[in-house]
């Protein structure tokens, strides 16, 4: 009996996942509660902690998290070693993924019930009786999902969906990603959630899209506390990183390849290094070689997931032109548009997949240089041929205007072309200084003189 009774016991190693996924999120708690049997757990510590977990969730319809399910087993020493080990040994996986494997587990077990019970009843003669049942049995199993109800009940679900949008808001399972770190754009933006969003920065040769892909990944990295991967498409890796480490040191980008970096500087640098929260990572591809596709992209989410235990929060994308999608078709210079088209749409797809706020470049061409001179000219996907409709994949699309004029006295207008939540406005005028690899430079921007209207 005692043998039998083992035999279905689920390994320590998935268990860990499990009861990590169930005590803090609502879905895979909803399907522990409910399909969980003590004859599937190795030892009384997972049982007790089994009920604790089924006795909380159908009293409140929510995941515990670790603070209430450890006070609620403070009591036996045992199970509160469990759940630290739970807690240590447990990575960040995905818990569809858990789902998907405990359903899997679910059906063997089921299946082996089910084969058991009409191979008793076929030996017994009644062998008809065993088809019709294996018939029936084997449907039901192969309906069986632990996925969420496809076709969602607005009422019925109204306030389970509700709880949940609460807690995710008041207990965030990951850091805010919800600033632009440019003033104007942060106003347009409120506040929201960048998670899953893909944002489009558009501007002609030398105008700054670098500028603007490092300006966002080092603000997010080292004022945030966000974790980013910059993947670099053109020129060297060391133009990246040198320029990085410029923005660290608050050095010129020559000063730091020269190594004219003084010695107060690097000691003020180390005392700051340790209060930095954030990462910076950067994956820089050699500039010849085999076209990159998003296919290469995701393999380089997979390995940043395997070696650092999770995605990037944020991504840096220079430049989406120098990109192809993953479909592997051969594109003509006169598919091009499509080509970029279905490329975007990819790395919005990878932003969903990885909760990660995508920030992606693009170099234009306008024909007539000297219309870019005139500074009632804004660029938009529209007014380049080459990507037009490439602001359909984008949650944002924003142009970065500089006239000759401007590139003088060190400012450019930013024009969102497309911003979802918000109606498209006028240009606005920010101020600059490269040479500190400053994107936004705020003190400046507000002493310039305001527009007529």
């Amino acid at each position: 009996m005692a043998g039998k009774k083992n035999e279905n016991v689920l390994t320590s190693e998935f268990l860990a996942e499990l009861y990590n996924c169930a005590i803090t999120n609502n879905q895979i708690c909803s399907v522990v509660s409910r399909y969980m049997e003590d004859q599937f757990l190795p030892d009384p510590q997972y049982q007790l902690l089994n009920v604790t977990l089924k006795s909380y969730f159908n009293e409140y319809k929510t995941a515990p998290q670790y603070g209430i399910i450890s006070q609620r087993l403070s009591s036996s020493r045992a199970v509160s070693e469990l759940l630290e080990e739970i807690r240590e040994v447990s990575t960040s996986v995905n818990p569809e993924g858990i789902r998907d494997q405990f359903e899997e587990y679910l059906k063997l077990v089921q299946f082996k019930k089910i084969f058991k019970e009409v191979s008793k009843k076929y030996e017994e003669g009644a062998r008809l009786d065993a088809m019709m049942s294996f018939t029936h049995e084997a449907l039901k199993l192969q309906q069986f999902t632990l996925k969420p109800e496809e076709f969602i009940d607005i009422a019925q679900t109204y306030e389970e969906r509700l709880r949940e949008n609460k807690m995710r808001s008041e207990n965030p399972s990951s850091k805010m990603v919800n600033s632009f770190y440019i003033d104007g754009l942060d106003e347009m933006n409120k506040g929201r959630n960048l998670r899953t969003q893909l944002s489009l920065f558009l501007a002609m040769s030398g105008v700054g899209k670098s500028h603007i892909a490092r300006w966002i990944g080092y603000n997010a990295a080292y004022i945030s506390g966000l974790d980013v991967l910059h993947i670099q498409l053109e020129g060297a890796a060391s133009e990246t990183t040198d320029a990085y480490s410029a923005m660290l040191s608050g050095t010129t980008t020559y000063e730091y390849e020269t190594g004219k970096v003084n010695n107060h500087t690097l000691e003020h640098l180390k005392d700051l290094l340790d209060t930095y929260k954030g990462t910076l990572r950067v994956k820089a591809y050699p500039k010849f070689g085999k076209e990159v596709s998003t296919t290469d992209i995701r393999n380089d989410l997979e390995k940043y997931r395997e070696k650092y235990g999770k995605y990037p929060d944020v991504v840096v994308v220079d430049s989406l032109d120098l990109l192809t999608d993953s479909s592997g078709k051969n594109w003509d210079s006169k598919a091009l548009r499509h080509k970029r088209i279905a490329t975007a749409q990819d790395l919005k797809d990878l932003a969903g997949e990885t909760d990660a706020w995508f920030v992606v470049t693009y170099q234009a061409t306008i024909e007539n240089p000297e219309w870019v001179n005139d500074e009632k000219n804004v660029l938009t996907a529209f007014n380049t041929s080459e990507c037009k409709g490439l602001q359909r994949p984008c949650t944002h699309l924003i142009s970065l205007n500089q006239s000759k004029r401007e590139y003088r006295e060190q400012t450019m207008r930013l024009y969102a072309d497309k911003f979802r939540f918000c109606k498209k406005g006028e240009p606005f005028r920010i101020a600059l200084d490269y040479e500190h690899e400053v994107f936004y430079d705020r003190v400046r921007t507000l002493n310039l003189p305001r527009e007529a209207s």
